[in-house]
C-alpha cells in the first residue's frame, strides 16, 4: 500500500491515528487500511520476536563464552598468551588479553546494532567472528546471528516503506451525520482544488522518510516506538 493510492486518508490522518468518515466510499477505504495495519503490525512483532531473541543469545552465548575462555582448549588467545591446561585447571595466559575482543564485542554491538539500529547480516558476521579466538564456542554465535540478523534485515525490508511505519496504528474512526456534514460542508471540502493539489503535493513522496534513520542504506532498520513522536511533539 502506497500514500499516493489513498483518496481519503492523509498523511495527517495517519499520525494522528484518527479519521473522520463523511462518505461510504471513505468507510470501505479505512476499514482497508485498517486491516492493512493489522497485518503489518503482526510483521512488526515478528521482527520485535527475533529482535529480542537475538539480544537474549548474544547476551546468554557472551556470559557462557567468557566464563569458559581460561583454558588453552577453548581459547585460542588463552593458549597464544601461554595458558595450558583444562579449565579450572589452566596456568599462566593473560585473562586481559583474551577477553579484550568481547569488550569491543560489546561497544560495537550496544553502537551499531542497538543505537543506530543496522540489520545488516554480513555487519554481523564480521562483527561476531572478532569473538572466535576468545572461545570457540562463539563461531556457533556467527552462524546464529547471520541467520537471526538475515531474518530481521527481509522483514524490516517488508514493512519499512509502508504508511505507519513503524508503529503503525489502526484509525479510529468516527462519524458525522449527512445533516452536520451538509451544513459544514464536509463533503465539499475535498472538492476544493486547493485541497486536492496540497494532498497530491503530500503523497508525490513518502512523508515518513524523514523519520527513518541515516542508516538505512547499510541495511535499514526498525526504529523505536517513540521516535515518531519525538519528533511530531518537537514540531509542536
Amino acid at each position: 500500500m502506497k500514500i499516493e493510492d489513498l483518496k481519503y486518508i492523509t498523511p495527517l490522518d495517519i499520525q494522528a491515528a484518527h479519521l473522520n468518515i463523511t462518505s461510504a466510499e471513505m468507510y470501505e477505504e479505512a476499514k482497508n487500511f485498517n486491516q492493512f495495519m493489522y497485518d503489518m503490525q503482526r510483521k512488526r512483532w515478528r521482527f520485535l520476536r527475533d529482535y529480542w531473541a537475538m539480544i537474549m543469545l548474544n547476551i546468554l552465548m557472551l556470559i557462557i563464552g567468557c566464563a569458559t575462555s581460561l583454558s588453552s582448549y577453548t581459547s585460542l588467545l588463552f593458549l597464544a598468551t601461554g595458558g595450558r591446561g583444562p579449565l579450572g585447571m589452566a596456568v599462566g595466559g593473560n585473562m586481559y588479553v583474551t577477553l579484550v575482543p568481547a569488550v569491543i564485542y560489546v561497544i560495537l554491538f550496544v553502537w551499531l546494532i542497538m543505537l543506530k539500529k543496522i540489520y545488516n547480516w554480513r555487519l554481523a558476521v564480521v562483527m561476531t567472528a572478532i569473538l572466535i579466538p576468545v572461545n570457540y564456542c562463539f563461531a556457533a554465535l556467527t552462524i546464529a546471528n547471520a541467520i537471526l540478523f538475515r531474518v530481521m534485515y527481509r522483514t524490516d525490508e517488508e514493512i519499512k516503506d509502508e504508511p505507519g511505519y513503524p508503529g503503525f496504528a489502526e484509525l479510529t474512526l468516527s462519524f458525522i451525520r449527512d445533516e452536520e456534514n451538509a451544513e459544514d460542508k464536509g463533503m465539499d471540502s475535498f472538492a476544493d482544488g486547493k485541497k486536492v493539489d496540497d494532498l497530491e503535493s503530500e503523497r508525490k513522496e513518502n512523508p515518513f522518510n524523514k523519520y527513518r534513520t541515516r542508516y538505512q542504506a547499510e541495511g535499514g532498520s526498525l526504529l523505536k516506538d517513540n521516535d515518531i513522536s519525538n519528533v511530531i511533539n518537537g514540531n509542536d
